[in-house]
């Protein structure tokens, strides 16, 4: 296959619905599904697995629109774009887009980020700083790198660097990413139909997390997870609104920022811990003031739900791992279990948490500060490492490992 070609099996455009999971986290990259009447109740109805297909080594989540599945995958020396479809697994097309990629740790091989869909377009980026896109029929549309269109320096073989790991970001006409550039270029956005650079601004090494959007009062907000801050943009004119220092000796903010109830919440491992921030405009300057902040959460690659006045999130790096959940307003403790399966990522259908353990048990936690409770559970839907977060979509979760994707049907 050439370096940037298409296998096209159908070209039918996409039929958008209400239940679709276009982008990493869901429709608004805070982990919550919006579908209702799902079965979540294991023990009365045990969920039966629809399909099960042999995938390429990768880390990539999955986005579904309509009956197509799109994530990224391995295939041997190559990191491809693929398309599934979504009801039956079956392949549709597959896009040859970059080398694959090994950090110098060896964690593993392949993508690390997510397929954003958007219209007719998919986006996405590789670890190596390849963005692309495609079409929602497989066709190449444009393909730049964002390290060598930026200026910004290529991390790839230090020791403590994984590769690009976030999930692209639409906000208008732009694609937002993150290079991580040290002289004004650490977050750039290209014209999403021709990938022109059309701004550059921050000077912070990369985090690994995805960017999110946000409207407080009439701005629109980009906000933006580096290896050593948070960032606020203005994405009309790339300027830096305010930075918030936030971040680890490595790096490594791998988590998405989740925007809910007035506050802006992020966490990190390796002694970052977590925040609650209030974000603050006075005489046309923008500030943020910390409402609170501790080290008893520490997110490394799960991002945290916040639903009713309370944070969930898993806790933990190289230790022992917790679920924990806390006060949201106050950061006051109100639980924490500890989890026997490993590191876990977590979704909210309702007053419940969807928990994925990376050693593949699929679990129903109920969404409550008065304790720990898991309603079910169905073991060994996959294998170490999921560490990819699950998507769910028109009534099927999605979930996949190093080997396999495997949708489960929750209706």
């Amino acid at each position: 296959m050439n370096r940037f070609a298409a296998v096209m099996l159908v070209v039918m455009p996409l039929a958008a619905s209400a239940g679709d999971w276009p982008q990493f986290l869901g429709p608004n990259r805070d982990g919550t599904v919006a579908e209702t009447n799902l079965n979540l109740d294991w023990k009365a109805k045990p969920p039966k697995v629809v399909w099960k297909v042999p995938a390429g080594e990768s880390f990539s989540s999955v986005a579904v629109v309509g009956d197509r599945l799109y994530t990224m995958s391995r295939h041997g020396q190559r990191d491809h774009i693929d398309c599934l479809d979504a009801v039956t697994g079956m392949e549709k097309w597959t896009v040859d887009a970059a080398p694959t990629y090994l950090d110098t740790q060896k964690h593993g091989y392949g993508p690390r980020a997510t397929p954003t869909v958007h219209e007719d377009e998919v986006y996405c980026l590789f670890p190596g700083g390849e963005l692309l896109c495609v079409t929602t029929a497989g066709k190449p549309v444009w393909n730049i790198n964002i390290f060598s269109s930026t200026g910004a320096a290529n991390p790839h073989g230090e020791y403590y660097y994984w590769g690009l790991s976030l999930s692209p970001l639409i906000e208008g006409e732009s694609v937002i990413v993150q290079p991580g550039g040290n002289k004004d270029n650490s977050v750039a956005a290209f014209d999403r139909k021709t990938g022109k650079l059309l701004w550059k601004c921050g000077s912070d090494p990369a985090g690994y997390g995805s960017p999110i959007a946000i409207t407080i009062g009439k701005q629109r907000q980009i906000i933006v997870p580096t290896g050593q801050s948070v960032l606020g943009i203005d994405p009309q004119a790339g300027k830096v609104l305010w930075r918030y220092a936030f971040g680890n000796k490595f790096n490594a903010t791998c988590t998405t920022p989740v925007w809910a109830e007035g506050l802006l919440f992020v966490s990190a491992a390796y002694g970052a811990g977590c925040a609650a921030l209030e974000i603050i405009e006075k005489d046309s300057t923008w500030s943020v003031r910390e409402k609170w902040r501790k080290k008893d959460l520490q997110n490394l690659f799960a991002t945290s739900i916040v639903h009713d006045g309370h944070v969930y999130g898993c806790h933990g790096d190289l230790g022992a791992i917790f679920l924990k959940c806390f006060d949201f307003k106050t950061g006051a403790l109100k639980w924490d279990e500890r989890q026997r399966n490993g590191r876990v990522t977590l979704l909210r259908a309702g007053n419940r948490l969807l928990v994925q353990s990376e050693k593949g048990a699929l679990q129903v936690v109920e969404a409550s500060p008065k304790g720990y409770s898991l309603r079910c559970e169905l073991p060994d839907v996959l294998a170490f490492k999921a560490w990819s977060t699950p998507a769910i979509a028109n009534g099927r979760m999605y979930v996949r490992d190093q080997k396999s994707i495997v949708c489960v049907d929750l209706r």
